[in-house]
């Protein structure tokens, strides 16, 4: 795995490790960058379920401020962690290792606010929509914020949750984007 882009194009990542993750394929990296291309410098990113850290390590590497990532698994965690370190991010990037419902808690109740978050949860466990309807509860993407989500080509996602509003979908393979944007 390789770094699509920007200061760090073409430098390898950690992963894929154990089973449990599932790294976006280039080709959906890729096209997600293309779509954030005008929000992402100097953006405060997060990326939960954090898998190899691909998304958020890329979008470091094209100019966001600073990155967080989330993830439960402690596989996932270190390689990420060892990214990190791999690419001298250490003083822009945040690691938690814990479920991503507790984070968005703990980042709620810090007054913690992202310009843009990217969750790719495992498929059919029902996190994506979980997650989503935690977001519209809470304060962590910033007003006129975005939210990218990948799923499963076959998922059917709302058009909005709460403030997020669906503004782009887009399908490649077995995966879809769909970007939301909060519209206070």
């Amino acid at each position: 795995m390789k770094i699509i882009s920007g200061e760090k194009k073409g430098h390898k990542i950690f992963g894929p490790g154990p089973e449990e993750i599932r790294p976006m394929r280039h080709s959906v990296r890729k096209a997600l960058f293309d779509i954030l291309q005008n929000v992402i410098e100097g953006s405060r990113f997060l990326d939960l379920f954090a898998g190899t850290g691909g998304v958020g390590l890329e979008a470091l590497s094209q100019g966001a401020s600073h990155a967080t990532f989330v993830d439960n698994l402690s596989e996932s965690v270190k390689l990420v962690g060892k990214s990190i370190e791999k690419l001298g991010y250490q003083e822009v990037a945040t690691l938690y290792e814990m479920e991503v419902s507790a984070a968005l808690d703990k980042f709620e109740s810090r007054d913690r606010r992202f310009d843009i978050i990217f969750l790719g949860p495992p498929y059919e466990k029902g996190l994506t929509t979980e997650t989503l309807n935690q977001l519209k509860r809470t304060n962590v993407i910033r007003r006129w914020g975005i939210v990218g989500v990948e799923v499963f080509f076959k998922t059917d996602l709302n058009e909005a949750y709460g403030v997020l509003e669906k503004i782009d979908s887009r399908e490649y393979g077995q995966s879809k984007l769909v970007i939301y944007r909060n519209k206070p």
